[in-house]
Parts: structure tokens; sequence; C-alpha cells
């Protein structure tokens, strides 16, 4: 009989990701049971999931456990670290936690029974007896943390399309509507808010404040989007610390310009004079940065900010976003540099009359050109991070030469061996011209190299064809990328036409953008890993058009991981829903959901083209070598199982 024989943890400051590998088939095996171990206490706790076995249902949303409905994969997510099943408080962070994976049979005499829970919620069907099938694994203990030596990681809990989510609002009597989520989400001190935006706003407020303490210390901010209540409130009361660019935001569909940023432009002009800049480009070009520099009373760049959060409720709380601070003087000081050189290439800028109205503004030739050599410094725990800063084009629309920034994104793209994950908002239109383009062509190259990626707009997807300008064939609008190891998936949410089991319609966002992170990784797991992160979108058009910073950041391997843990979580949430949107859109059946009651579930898992991310993170194979672990006859596959790996897709 098989067994398990290789487990292993990935944590960030929000989610933990787990991998295990078995050394063949375990007969019978019905799924896993998964107990959540914290070594300081000795306290263990199941993790929670809700998907029941087929013949059961569970129409009100109610959590149980692995050991009532185990996780029938190869990998899984503990969404539940630090957030409740039960209500929206959120556990402390900086923990240390492992897993115990255990496999689960059905129940016969002889075996070992899985212990009934104390108090089991109410679900509706047949009560499925089960027994251990060995004593299972114990991964590697894994901290729950931001901390990653000099660099500080947080990642928000913005992913609306959440079952969760509806049942909170039906909790306060409240429906499940944009407008509704929305005010949740401005409000400071709201419990969604709070909830949604994880450990992000306070990382903000952390550092605004933190000028504020200091005396004679100095917060400049570069930003694209500025109007979250709480946060501009801050920066009002510690307006003789803070220095601001604030660019325009975005066109309205009436056709005006900045309108979202206006009122905070109206509020913080005022207060902070000459220390706020505007920097009005008010066409396609766009001021897109999101970073801050703190400097000390001694005049002295200590601290950095970036990633890819706006300003803003929805950047905050309705998005798929990171922001990372990190302690060096060096690197300070070159974002410093950067941000007073926006200040003098503003001066030549026309200022708008109206505000609204459009400008020809854009980047001038002496920004594009120092911005076109990158910096590179070594952290004191050793890190390495290259700074690039755009424009970094002497060209000011974008064109076909690959920009240097990207050229050497795509030269540590080359380097790979065993993965790239990535999640994008919308590098550029069918991935053209984008780090996109450029991991399929490498993982063409490498059948062997795993790609795993999101992106949240459905033109940012390689297989998007857009419609023919003046016919009225309806655009395609594919949700899935698969093509050998390559998987790509868009954000989608299931609708009232999508709901299968218990599942109900979601919300999919509260505006354009639902994935925004723009983060690339390189071979995660390996000391020379890559993590790419920043304001950049990773397309020609960020490096040829907008204001914009690149972090390529090498030798830090927890942050990597914290990273790659987040990428995998957002790729997973929307990975089923898009595969049920494209089976949908192809006409293909659906065979309602719910949990195998045999072991056919286990074969496309152990096969090789269902193995490779299980194998990759456990560790226990080298990628190339099939000759182990995949079974010789693959049994049946159902349609849930390759929809959801089986178990619980909660947010």
């Amino acid at each position: 009989m098989g067994r398990i024989i290789s487990a292993r943890a990935f944590a960030n400051n929000e989610v933990a990701y787990l991998a295990w590998w078995l050394d063949g088939p375990i007969a019978g095996c019905l799924g896993f049971d998964i107990t959540r171990i914290y070594p300081a206490t000795g306290e263990e706790q199941p993790l929670a999931t809700w998907i029941p076995f087929k013949g059961q249902a569970n129409p009100d949303w109610t959590a149980q456990t692995t050991r009532v409905w185990p996780v029938q994969k190869l990998t899984w997510r503990d969404l539940t670290l630090r957030k409740r099943r039960d209500c929206l408080a959120r556990r402390c962070g900086e923990d240390t936690v492992k897993y115990r994976v255990r496999p689960l049979l059905r129940f016969r005499p002889g075996l070992v029974a899985v212990p009934a829970d104390a108090a089991q919620p109410a679900y509706q069907g047949h009560v499925l007896p089960l027994a251990y099938g060995g004593d299972g694994v114990v991964t590697n203990a894994v901290q729950v943390t931001q901390r990653h030596g000099d660099i500080r990681a947080t990642f928000t809990n913005g992913i609306l399309s959440a079952q969760w989510l509806r049942r909170a609002l039906q909790e306060d009597g409240e429906a499940l509507a944009r407008e509704t989520v929305m005010r949740h989400m401005a409000t400071p001190g709201d419990a969604i808010r709070d909830y949604l935006t994880g450990d992000v706003t306070s990382m903000l407020k952390e550092l605004i404040l933190r000028a504020g303490k200091e005396p004679g210390s100095k917060l400049y901010l570069a930003l694209y989007e500025l109007w979250d209540e709480e946060l501009v409130e801050l920066i009002r009361q510690q307006k003789d610390s803070i220095r601001l660019i604030l660019t325009n935001s975005a066109k309205e569909k009436s056709g005006g310009w900045d309108a979202r940023n206006r009122p905070t432009r109206q509020t913080l002009a005022p207060l902070l004079g000459p220390e706020m800049i505007s920097r009005m480009f008010n066409n396609e070009h766009i001021g897109h940065n999101k970073f801050a520099v703190f400097q000390d009373a001694g005049g002295i760049a200590r601290t950095v900010l970036s990633g890819s959060t706006n300003w803003t409720p929805t950047g905050l709380c309705g998005q798929s976003n990171n922001a990372m601070l990190i302690e060096s003087a060096p690197l300070a000081a070159a974002y410093l540099s950067y941000w007073q050189r926006l200040v003098s290439d503003t001066a030549s800028f026309q200022r708008p009359e109206p505000p609204s109205a459009p400008t020809r503004n854009v980047q001038g030739a002496r920004l594009r050109s120092e911005n076109a050599a990158a910096v590179t410094e070594r952290l004191s725990d050793g890190t390495q991070i290259t700074l690039w800063r755009a424009p970094s084009t002497r060209a000011r629309e974008k064109g076909d030469h690959v920009p240097p920034d990207l050229k050497e994104v795509y030269d540590l793209l080359a380097t790979a061996r065993d993965a790239i994950f990535f999640a994008l908002f919308l590098p550029s239109q069918s991935g053209r011209a984008s780090v996109i383009e450029e991991v399929i062509r490498i993982a063409n190259a490498n059948p062997s190299l795993i790609v795993q990626g999101c992106v949240s707009d459905v033109m940012a997807m390689p297989n998007y064809v857009p419609p023919v300008r003046g016919t009225r064939g309806k655009r395609v609008e594919p949700a899935v990328y698969d093509r050998g190891n390559v998987h790509i998936v868009r954000a989608v949410a299931l609708t009232k036409d999508d709901i299968v089991g218990s599942f109900e319609s979601e919300l999919l966002s509260v505006g354009k953008a639902i994935i925004h992170d723009k983060i690339l990784l390189v071979d995660p797991l390996s000391d020379a890993g890559v993590l790419v992160v920043g304001s950049h979108n990773l397309g020609f058009k960020a490096s040829y058009e907008n204001d914009e910073n690149l972090l390529i950041i090498r030798g830090n391997r927890p942050l990597a991981e914290a990273y790659m843990v987040h990428v995998l979580d957002v790729y997973e949430h929307y990975r089923y829903r898009a595969l049920l949107r494209d089976m949908k859109d192809k006409g293909k059946p659906f065979d309602g959901g719910g949990l195998a009651t045999d072991d056919g579930w286990l074969a496309h898992h152990l096969a090789a083209d269902g193995s490779a991310l299980a194998r990759y993170l456990s560790g226990a194979l080298p990628l190339s070598d099939t000759s182990k672990g995949g079974p010789a006859r693959r049994k049946p596959v159902s349609i849930w199982n390759r929809l959801f790996g089986r178990g619980s897709r909660a947010r």
C-alpha cells in the first residue's frame, strides 16, 4: 500500500501552503486529514473544509473539518491560519506552526476510527465513517510572519468572489451588493475592512505615524491614487512631515480626468503647500508609482515602501495586492533620488485648465536617460536588490524593442530550471510584449518547466482574441490557458448561472482591477531564486510610458516563498472558477460536485500530468522522474475532481 513519503509547508503572514507526495496509490483512500500543530503549546487544530461527500449537502456553508470532509488533493492551502472560519476576527501573526497529513479510508473493523468532533455542525445526508490509513507525516515548522530579514512583506485578503463574504453580510441583515461592500471597505475600523486588508493598511499607517513620531523626519510619497479616508486623515495630521507627489487618477466615463483624486488634492494642497506636487498627465501616460521613502531627522533616507497597493479602499481591501517595507539606506537613497527627479520633471508640465482637461504632458528626456540604468544594492542580511525606475526608454511611445528593465527580467526567466509563478493585472493585450509572452516561449522550449499564473483581465489571456473592428462577432473570453505544464487562469466569480453544490453566486469586484499584484517568481525554492515585484505591470507599455518602480530581488528565499504562497493562493482560488466557466462556455457537462466516495480521485494527482506542482513543492522527486508515483493504469477522474481537486475552496 502506498504511503506519504514527503510533506512540506510554506507560509507568509496570511496563508500556509502544503504539499505532500506518495510512493504509490493508497488503496481505498478517501482523502487526507490535515491538522495544524502549534509546537510552542502542543495545541492541534484540524483544518476547516466546506465541500461534502456525494450524497451529502452543505446548504448553510457550515464548516466541518478534514476529519469529516477530507482533502482529495496532494496540495492544500490553510486559509484559516489567520482568518477564522466562524467570525471576522483574525488570529495574531508572528507564530510558528507545522502540519500533520494523514490518509483516511472508509471505516472497517480493524482500523483506527477517526474521532468524531465534539460538536459537529449539521449537514444534510448520511454520515460516512472514516478511519486512519496510517500515521501520516508531519511537515517542517513554518513561521507565520511578515519579517524576512531586512524586508517585511504583507498581502491583502481582498478577494471578493468568496462565499464567506455573502455569509458575513447576511449575518448583519445585508445583501451582497457592490455598494454595500464598498461602504464597509471605506469605513475605518469596520470588521469587513479589517478582514479584507489583512496587515497592509496597518503597515502603511505605521509608516506615516513613524514620520510624525520622529521630529525632523520626513516621509516622501509618490502615489497614483489616494482617497482612502483613514490614510488621508493620517497624512493631514502629519502634514509637517509629508512630501507628496500625487499624479492624476484615471479618466472617467464622462471624459474628465482626476475625478477620484481631486477631493484629496483639494484637501491636502492647502495644508502641504509647495510640499505637494500635482503631477498631471491627463493622458495615456500615467504616474503609476506607489512608493514611500522615510528619511530620518539627520537627513538620511532609511526605509522604502513598495508594492502594488494603491492608497484607496479598493486597493487596500477589494483587490489582491502586496506591500513591502525594506530597511536599506542605499536603496532608500536611490528611491529618494528618483522622487526628486520626478519633481524636477514635473516643473516642465503644462497645468491642465480645468484640472480635468487633457494635456500632452510626458516624461522628459533627462528623466528617461537617468532611468535607463539600474541601481543594485545588497542589504545587511545578504539580499540583493536591483531597482529599475521607469520610463526607462528614450522613445515616448511603446515600441517593439525590449526595454532595459524587462530585458533583465527576460534574461532571468531564461535561467528558470523548475518553476515560474506569476500574478498580474493587465500587462498587455493577449500577453504580447510582456512577461506572459516570454514565459510561454521559454516553457515551450522546456516542457518540464512548471508555469502557473493568474491575471485579472480577460484581455491579458494569451488565448484572448479581440473582436474584429466593424463586425458584430462576439469576442472570445477565455478563462483558462492550459498548454502542457503552462497553466494560466483569469479572475472569475460564480454567478447565479454557475451555481454548483452548496455554492452561491459571488461578487467579482468593486472596480476594474481584481488581481492587482505585479509579481513574478523564478525557481522560488532555490537559493538562486528570483522575485520581481513593484508597481510595474511587466509589459512594454509600463517601461515606455509610465512612472514605475520595479524590484528584482535575489538571495532571500524566505521572502520568495512568502510571495509564492500568495501567488498560489490567488491562482488556486480562481482556478476552479475559471475551469467551471470554461466548461460552461464549451457546453461541457458537469456532474454537480461532491467528494468522491472511492479512491478513483487519486489517480489524476499521481499521474505525470497532474503531479508536477505537488512533486516540486514536496521535494520528494525530481520533476523529470515519472517512474515513481504515477500508477500504470489511470482510473477515471470525475469532472468535479478536475475542477476542484476535492475539498474546500472557501474565502
